[in-house]
């Protein structure tokens, strides 16, 4: 039958209904599916949640994907009376106490799941109770912000009663009704619910810093929710070509598509793809016919397979704790928090993503301070899984844990922790038996655990490779005992003045173990984490507090020699080494090693040289230049010489 679009209110009053009419409508011991999030037509649900009706609706069992108004669908002297139960904690404060206190049920399920388990009849609706906008000429009306799992209800439920609310924006994608198959409807225009993104705290910045640094242009973003996750949008307005395939929008996300950040240019769907919206008036105009922006149920958004097919997918969650090994958890030890949702499906299918990024960034303490990073979850339900984790990020640092052992992810995420709780967390792994017995972190001579540099550049050597420079880590052991067995034989002797055959572990961890202040390694990287990385250069000096000089070496890999890498690190050193206020650098050269003598010469600065038999001992003086300096020293290299 065609739809009587002309004067539609009075062609179809005989399924209008005002919201008392519910009482009579819904039948005891029925089961009532609630529209999710803003949503929810808090007009018509506020009758379920009065006191005056409650016996009417004796024994119903109500269901909700997640809840952000704050009525009570729960009785609070008879908890099995009238019975509620959420599919995610997300949301309403109220109804999480209801929950941990007992008068609420909770059923933890993936978000993908919910469909295909909604059109099963794994849950009984009766009645489903929704929000949407007016029809249009063809009789559609459309589901808007909140597509989700009512796209799927839409399909089962019994009796559809609808509040027809023009505040609703009509949204594109799998988003449309026909207005025939909604039973009963209520009309009136009131505010939708709005979500507020929270306000940012004293670690964001810095962590949303380091997020910025892996996400590239032509990036597809997907961001959970949080303080981290509503900020990071705003450190992203220089990127090109980003692409929005999420779980559900937030307002921060906007000015990216305004600002013609986000294009979808370089991605599989030209259009943002999403399941549902949290936010304001503001960007529920903004959704409002926008064809650019498409809502999809979260089957499809959640969909591990869908999720892979976008191009450099960035997936970004917080957490409340996550281990060594890079488990998560959102929940709290003797308290449900959050829920299940999208995010573990998320995080495999990034994982599966051409150049994916699936990210984990939370403050390294809690407000009352407590280590959010602890030794094993034990107590606490997991979230995600350690295979699906590639960054964990904290204000102290970004680690990398994609392909790693264990015992590399161990100390990648001791590096990222609070200070004061690093050494607690050796020791446990140390019990765990997870890494080596004589594991150190480093440490000031008082024994303080010291925080890593946040330094790292890029150099450009002659024959145009990059090469990152940054401050050596414990994590780069390895890397470091391959650099020096890439040495040969007459190498080495330059090198050490021994021909040294083996670069055990106890030798290696020494070398590397430094306090960045009087002890100082630099390592030169190519190659990226997501592929294979080398160090290819090493450059270190450790202060003599006697004579207040900086002893530096300097070592390249044989394959990048040549190319000003030497040069570059010793006057990276003096440079560190003048900005802690050594007075000037010094150290030991075997007299047949010209490149190295030469790289000295021609560093600007005027060189003493003192031969000591095979090996010359250099000297350069930041604060005294003394002309005698210069002729001893060239008198000492031409001795040599003969």
């Amino acid at each position: 039958m065609k739809f009587k679009f002309e004067n539609w209110l009075d062609e179809y009053k005989s399924r209008k209904i005002k919201p008392e009419d519910l009482a009579d409508i819904i039948k005891p011991g029925v089961g009532i599916y609630i529209g999710s999030g803003c949503s929810e037509p808090t007009v018509l649900t506020s009758i379920l949640a009065d006191e005056k009706y409650k016996e009417n609706f004796r024994d119903c069992q109500i269901y909700h994907f997640f809840s952000l108004s704050e009525q009570k669908f729960f009785d609070e002297k008879f908890p099995t009376r009238f019975r509620h139960n959420t599919l995610s904690i997300i949301g309403s404060s109220l109804l999480r106490d209801a929950v941990n206190e007992g008068r609420s049920d909770f059923t933890p399920i993936r978000s993908a799941e919910l469909p295909r388990l909604i059109r099963n009849h794994k849950f009984n609706i009766d009645v489903a109770i929704l929000q949407v906008s007016p029809p249009d000429r063809n009789g559609f009306c459309s589901l808007g912000i909140n597509v989700d799992v009512n796209r799927a209800i839409v399909d089962v439920a019994k009796i559809i009663i609808a509040q027809i609310n023009p505040c609703m924006p009509i949204t594109m994608g799998n988003s449309f009704i026909k207005f025939d198959e909604i039973d009963y409807f209520y009309f009136q225009e009131n505010p939708l619910l709005e979500y507020k993104l929270p306000e940012p705290d004293e670690y964001t910045d810095q962590i949303c810093k380091y997020i910025t640094r892996l996400v590239e242009n032509e990036s597809t973003l997907n961001l959970g929710i949080g303080r981290i996750c509503s900020a990071l949008p705003n450190y992203l307005l220089d990127k090109k070509d980003l692409a929005i395939y999420s779980e559900f929008m937030i307002d921060s996300l906007i000015p990216l598509i305004e600002n013609g950040v986000v294009t979808c240019e370089k991605n599989t769907y030209p259009h943002c793809m999403t399941s549902f919206a949290l936010g304001t008036k503001k960007s529920y105009d903004f959704y409002h016919n926008n064809p650019f922006i498409e809502f999809h149920s979260t089957d499809f958004i959640t969909n591990i397979e869908n999720i892979a097919r976008n191009n450099k997918m960035v997936s970004v969650y917080s957490a409340m704790t996550v281990d060594l090994i890079g488990q998560v958890s959102n929940e709290l030890k003797s308290r449900l928090y959050i829920g299940i949702g999208g995010e573990a499906d998320f995080m495999r299918g990034t994982t599966l993503s051409h150049n994916g990024k699936s990210i984990i960034a939370l403050p390294s303490i809690t407000n009352d301070g407590k280590s959010r990073i602890v030794p094993l979850l034990s107590t606490q339900p997991v979230e995600v899984p350690a295979f699906d984790v590639q960054y964990v990020i904290t204000e102290y640092g970004i680690a990398y844990l994609h392909g790693k052992s264990l015992r590399e992810r161990i100390l990648q995420m001791i590096g990222v922790a609070h200070p004061k709780f690093r050494k607690w967390l050796l020791d446990a792994a140390k019990e765990y038996n997870f890494v080596y017995k004589d594991q150190k972190i480093p440490e000031t001579q008082d024994g303080i655990v010291v925080i890593y540099p946040d330094i790292e550049w890029i150099f450009k050597t002659k024959k145009g490779i990059d090469i990152l420079f940054r401050p050596v880590k414990l994590t780069d052991e390895r890397m470091y005992q391959e650099l020096y067995y890439s040495l040969s034989e007459s190498d080495r002797l330059l090198r050490f003045f021994k021909p040294q055959k083996f670069f055990p572990h106890e030798q290696t961890q020494e070398t590397i173990l430094v306090d960045y202040q009087t002890k100082m390694v630099i390592v030169g990287i190519v190659g990226s984490e997501e592929t294979s990385q080398r160090i290819v250069a090493s450059g270190a000096y450790y202060l003599n507090p006697k004579t207040n000089l900086a002893d530096i070496s300097v070592t390249v890999h044989p394959d990048y020699r040549g190319q000003g890498i030497a040069k570059h690190l010793v006057k990276k050193l003096m440079e560190f080494a003048q900005e802690k206020g050594f007075r000037g650098i010094c150290g030991d050269v075997m007299v047949n090693n010209l490149p190295m003598i030469n790289v000295l010469k021609n560093l600007g600065y005027r060189v003493k040289f003192i031969p000591e038999g095979s090996s010359l001992y250099f000297e350069i003086l930041f604060d005294t230049q003394d002309e005698k300096y210069l002729k001893n020293g060239n008198k000492n290299i031409k001795e040599n010489k003969k």
